[in-house]
């Protein structure tokens, strides 16, 4: 009960301070000034947000199926002869062979 008294009394205490306040008056023309220097730090923005600007969608989805047929077309070309050649020459060229029982991996 002896803290609801202390509670109220601060309370109390805290609503007579606001009555010392006093009003505070802005200087002429501040809410221009603000507002003007708000609107130059968007454009600012925007500016430096404009990297890749031109990158619209238009071209997004020409770079995505260009990217789609490069893929298409390396699959397409790549075929299961080639890359038994391949491992042929790789194994040749490390000396590699499949009866090679002295590794380091055991």
């Amino acid at each position: 009960m002896n803290s609801k008294k202390v509670i109220q009394k601060e309370v109390e205490e805290t609503l007579k301070s606001t009555s010392y306040l006093r009003m505070v008056k802005a200087p002429p023309f501040f809410k221009d000034k603000v507002l003007y220097r708000l609107a130059q730090q968007s454009t600012n923005q925007r500016e430096e947000n404009a990297f890749l600007s031109w990158f619209t969608p238009k071209y997004q989805a020409v770079a995505l199926l260009f990217f789609v047929f490069l893929n298409v077309a390396a699959i397409l070309t790549y075929s299961s002869e080639r890359y038994g050649e391949n491992i042929s020459d790789f194994v040749a060229a490390y000396q590699l062979s499949e009866t090679d029982t002295n590794s380091y991996i055991y």
